[in-house]
């Protein structure tokens, strides 16, 4: 090597040292208590420097009308019994105003099917970014209640029959039931489980098809065998409203259930303070 080139390297190579991630690694070594165990400083200080920077990298490329938000993960976990700071998180950008919505607006079109329009976008933009947006994601965004993000969601999902992927339909949270409802009369109509999966796709995936599905078949064997609604929900571990809706559709596709056990021939409302004879 020569003395020039000793020289420079001497000089200037310790500039190379002047990073965030040594700055981490001095923070963590010297306030942490990592002096010893720096090899597992570093791995922290990577993950961190990765998670900084998925934050900043979407927010650096946002156009106008566009918007960076935070999105609970589709990874296919629920995420359930978890408060917000518990559950991971992931960097969405969301088209909150598009060309499209001021060509329709200047168009005349009304405001509410603009909305309507505008919430199955998000709730599509998240998705396909890894994401799932719940109700009150729409009702913080675009200030509407959660009633109203709701019922244009069900709205789009009637008008376009299509499920759109909001939190509670993506993770099987909350009250919604009207995707098990589709999974079951797809299964009462004759399709296989990775039939359905196909069909209701990217939304579903084949496990919670197959779920959903021996769930249904597990009411229907309970029934059979006598069981009120209160007692499967208990066995079963699942809604009261489900249950009566999977009873309703025993009583299409499987009339003889209900003719063998009279008390099952009754308003739902009223299953719940009968027992079998």
């Amino acid at each position: 090597m020569s003395r020039t080139r000793a020289h420079r390297e001497k000089n200037f190579s310790p500039l190379r040292d002047k990073t965030l991630t040594n700055v981490l690694r001095q923070m963590f070594v010297t306030e942490f208590g990592y002096e010893n165990k720096v090899i597992f400083a570093e791995a922290m200080i990577e993950r961190i420097l990765e998670t900084i920077e998925a934050f900043v990298r979407p927010g650096s490329m946002l156009k106008p009308g566009q918007m960076l938000w935070m999105a609970v993960p589709a990874d296919g976990r629920k995420h359930a019994r978890q408060t917000m700071r518990e559950i991971p998180q992931v960097p969405i950008i969301l088209d909150l105003v598009t060309d499209g919505d001021l060509r329709d607006l200047t168009a005349g079109k009304d405001f509410i099917t603009v909305r309507r329009h505008r919430h199955a976008r998000l709730l599509d933009q998240a998705y396909a970014q890894g994401g799932a947006l719940a109700y009150t994601d729409l009702s913080a965004i675009t200030l509407t209640c959660e009633r109203v993000a709701g019922r244009d969601v069900h709205h789009i999902q009637q008008a376009e029959d299509r499920l759109l992927p909001h939190r509670g339909l993506v993770h099987d949270l909350g009250p919604t039931i009207s995707h098990k409802v589709e999974v079951v009369r797809l299964l009462e109509a004759g399709y296989l489980e990775p039939e359905i999966a196909r069909k209701l796709s990217p939304v579903h995936s084949l496990r919670s098809v197959e779920r959903y599905a021996q769930t249904y078949r597990n009411v229907l064997k309970l029934l059979k065998r006598g069981f009120t609604p209160s007692e499967i929900v208990g066995i079963l571990d699942i809604s009261q409203r489900l249950v009566e809706t999977y009873v309703e559709i025993v009583n299409e596709h499987h009339p003889q259930v209900i003719t063998e056990h009279p008390y099952l021939n009754k308003p739902v409302d009223a299953l719940d303070h009968m027992t079998p004879t």
